[in-house]
């Protein structure tokens, strides 16, 4: 048995442990076995190896935590991108998956906003609207999404 076949069978069982808490993806698997101290060629041999084998597919995890990210965080499109970023899915990848504006944004952010209301609501309605202009873009909503929302509430604009 040689020195390289070790290392690969050691990077694929090091991968499959890190499969089995959550997905990830080819880039977080990558950034892992890197870190783990194993050669570029061996990364890539063991990338090759699960995705072949179909423990990895970059394209179904991005659509899976897209629902994720849309429904339990209630991110807006902004917000959904950059959480897929986070999570090394790949720009082409994202792009991909939005093609184009999405209608249940506004949906997702009255969920929200009416949430955050209730925590809220002892303020003026200068800082409930400085706060949930604040809060809507962390949660990255457009600024488009946000006026509509304020105006929604019938939280004033000036």
């Amino acid at each position: 048995m040689s020195f390289s076949n070790l290392n690969k069978r050691d990077a694929i069982r090091y991968a499959y442990r890190l499969l089995t808490y959550r997905d990830r993806s080819e880039k977080e698997l990558a950034d892992k076995l890197k870190l783990k101290g194993f050669s570029e060629e061996i990364i890539q041999q063991t990338i090759r190896h699960l995705s072949e084998k179909g423990f990895i597919n970059d394209a179904a995890l991005a659509l899976s935590l897209r629902r994720i990210a849309e429904d339990a965080r209630l991110l807006g499109n902004r917000g959904v991108r950059i959480f897929l970023h986070r999570r090394g899915i790949s720009g082409k990848l994202i792009r991909d998956i939005f093609t184009d504006d999405d209608p249940d944004e506004i949906i997702r952010a009255e969920k929200v906003v009416s949430r955050k209301l209730k925590t809220i609501e002892n303020y003026s309605d200068e800082e409930i609207k400085k706060k949930i202009w604040r809060f809507l873009v962390r949660k990255g909503y457009s600024f488009d999404t946000i006026n509509k929302i304020l105006r929604q509430f019938k939280i004033k604009e000036e």
